[in-house]
């Protein structure tokens, strides 16, 4: 099937138009001069333009079974690739939050910088640092003796 019927294509001039006729009537928003509102709009036109682009692209491509951004099991492979042990998780009531939790005595920095490289802005990390501990109770018979001195000075 030819999608080239399919794809409509639209220039950056054609969103920079689209967004300047969306602009309020007033003197503030005349271009003629303001360079600042010229410069914004021929960006937001390019910017609309590749958004543009990047979707048509998504919609046109079978990427059966792979998925926009990263999946747990990402992280996970992440969390191995760079040395450290442990679970990667998260919970339904948050989802922008993702847990790691290490194993007993582990520290993994290479891992939080990697971690920290591929996170995408609005997602927040929490690194669960597990720590086994065998406390020892040394436990003394001690006798406490308390000598009573009486001094007496005569003269």
């Amino acid at each position: 099937m030819d999608t080239s019927d399919l794809v409509i294509q639209y220039s950056e001039v054609d969103f920079a138009g689209a967004i300047r006729a969306l602009l309020p009537a007033g003197e503030y928003w005349q271009e003629a001069n303001n360079q600042e509102l010229t410069s914004l709009i021929i960006g937001m036109g390019a910017e609309f333009k590749t958004i543009n682009d990047e979707v048509q692209l998504a919609l046109l491509t079978d990427f059966s079974q792979q998925l926009f951004g990263w999946k747990l099991s990402d992280y996970q492979a992440l969390l191995i690739r760079s040395g450290g042990n442990g679970v990667v998780t998260d919970d339904s009531a948050e989802p922008n939050l993702i847990f790691v939790s290490l194993d007993n005595n582990v520290r993994c920095e290479k891992a939080w910088f990697e971690f920290e490289r591929v996170r995408l802005p609005h997602t927040q990390i929490e690194w669960i640092y597990n720590a086994s501990l065998n406390p020892y109770t040394q436990v003394a018979n001690a006798r406490h003796v308390r000598n009573l001195h009486k001094h007496e000075v005569s003269s």
